[in-house]
């Protein structure tokens, strides 16, 4: 059974989880496209919470699954 990701799941995520702008999220294509369908323009990152979601390009991650990317500044 395929995991419907909406904004509430992504923000369910980020609360269950304690996350902070040190991260960004990562998508499955697919599970990212339905999330902005609902937009006229095509976005390469959203921004809930203060976090970025960003699709996966390299087929890493499965639909469904929502990856945490750790973000480092020098």
């Amino acid at each position: 059974m395929k995991k419907n990701i909406d904004l509430a799941t992504i923000k369910n995520f980020i609360l269950a989880n304690s996350l902070n702008e040190n991260v960004m999220l990562m998508l499955h294509p697919s599970n990212f496209d339905k999330l902005i369908r609902t937009g006229t323009q095509k976005v390469r990152s959203l921004c809930i919470s203060g976090i970025n979601i960003i699709p996966d390009d390299n087929d890493e991650i499965s639909e469904g699954e929502i990856d945490v990317l750790e973000v480092r500044f020098n």
